[in-house]
């Protein structure tokens, strides 16, 4: 499920080699309740960021960047989900506010959780979609429950140190150089039998392209393909693939697998299509229609594939149905960056409301992580939060989606269930559906 989260870490290391605690507390009174997960009287409150009318949260995003990505628009789907709980009375009496919305400007992340942290008066941090994430220390040692976009190391836990307060969108275990099973099966159900890999010459780049070679070498029996060409040495910001290209040509390769950038990809595309190669490519970074709608005629038969249900998906899950409408109701971009602080937004939600009125940021913590089925109302496969810090799940799940005609068709195998689920290590390719 972090095929695409492996590409961004990449960029993560790119920037991070170009870069060379106390919390104010509040004390609720017994009053009216809203309504919601609210009774019929309001439990009084200690805990940061808490008043008898509100419950306050905060994040930093790194809405200013060298790569132009949205990543502010976290905060939106933050934003549109408050929107719909507090439309329904809120939680226990209280509203839930986006009181802070810090930029981290990608270099200045652990200044920025600082301030978060001592100066917003916040229960919890949310959302935390940053390049680079050097604050998460000050996280982890606060114990306040942080949700946010894991595309880095930091996020993972270990068995000495869990890292317990924090929760990514999808899991928080980034698993950098493991195999990935839904590459040899876009591969087994294209009919692609010679397999190409680019990354760029960083440890993280070629990292990940040693986890696409070990998913053939695990699964390539099954998918009845191989690695036939594989180049590690590319150099950041590369604009000729020629070499690569005819290389692969005439090793016969028929899908290209990548662990470089989206202008890279695009250069592969065109001195594919120049050379008349006729190979598809695994875009594990490539979901977002904006991108088909200027270059779909570079990716047509390619496959995407995403650890949320997508859009496209027949019938949506509740979950999605949801988030779109609210996205419109408080002008939000519809966006994986704001379906990411969607998912956030429901975890915390979803958190508080198993803790119980009488909450705490330690209770909110233990009750997510007592959660073994979590599926945000259909937008996620089962998530099991009671080891998801430190150790890989047995399992590999998401959704499959092919480029017809510059748009995203789902591929599935059963009707109504977006999500295809592989077994690890077991050198099968044989989905089950959720």
């Amino acid at each position: 499920m972090r095929s695409r989260i492996l590409v961004t870490a990449v960029f993560v290391s790119l920037l991070a080699a170009a870069c060379s605690n106390s919390t104010s507390e509040g004390t609720t009174t017994t009053s009216a309740a809203k309504g919601g997960d609210s009774s019929a009287t309001q439990v009084a409150v200690t805990a940061p960021g808490v008043t008898a009318d509100e419950i306050r949260v905060g994040g930093v995003a790194s809405t200013t960047n060298p790569l132009g990505g949205k990543y502010g628009e976290s905060f939106d789907g933050v934003k549109a989900y408050f929107a719909m709980v507090n439309s329904e009375g809120g939680i226990y009496g209280r509203d839930l506010t986006m009181a802070s919305e810090r930029d981290d400007q990608l270099s200045n992340n652990d200044a920025e959780v600082q301030g978060l942290l001592e100066q917003d008066n916040v229960f919890a941090a949310l959302p935390m979609t940053t390049l680079l994430f050097t604050g998460s220390d000050r996280l982890v040692q606060s114990g306040i429950p942080t949700f946010g976009w894991t595309i880095n190391p930091e996020w993972q836990g270990t068995t000495e140190v869990p890292k317990l307060n924090l929760f990514g969108q999808a899991g928080s275990y980034l698993c950098l150089g493991c195999e990935q099973p839904q590459v040899a099966y876009v591969a087994k159900i294209s009919g692609s039998h010679k397999i190409g890999i680019l990354a760029y010459n960083v440890p993280q780049s070629s990292e990940c392209a040693e986890g696409w070679e070990k998913t053939f070498d695990i699964y390539g029996e099954d998918a009845d393909a191989e690695v036939v060409f594989s180049d590690k040495s590319l150099s950041y910001g590369i604009t000729d693939l020629s070499v690569q290209v005819s290389k692969m040509k005439d090793a016969g390769v028929d899908m290209v697998v990548t662990c470089v950038d989206t202008n890279a990809v695009v250069t592969l595309g065109k001195e594919l299509k120049k050379q008349a190669v006729s190979a598809i490519q695994f875009l594990p970074n490539g979901y977002d229609q904006a991108f088909l709608d200027e270059f779909g005629d570079l990716f047509e038969g390619s496959y995407a594939w995403t650890s949320f249900a997508p859009i496209e998906s027949k019938p949506q899950p509740n979950g999605m149905k949801n988030y779109l409408k609210w996205m419109e109701a408080t002008n939000g971009r519809i966006s994986e960056n704001s379906l990411v602080g969607w998912l956030n937004a429901d975890l915390f939600v979803t958190g508080l409301r198993k803790a119980g009125p009488n909450f705490d940021q330690q209770k909110v913590v233990s009750s997510i992580n007592e959660i073994t089925d979590y599926t945000a109302d259909g937008l996620l496969s089962s998530i099991d939060w009671s080891n998801e810090h430190n150790k890989r799940g047995e399992t590999a799940c998401g959704a499959v989606l092919i480029v017809k005609d510059s748009e995203f068709v789902p591929v599935t195998i059963a009707k109504g269930k977006p999500f295809s689920c592989f077994a690890l290590n077991t050198g099968v390719l044989t989905p089950t559906a959720q």
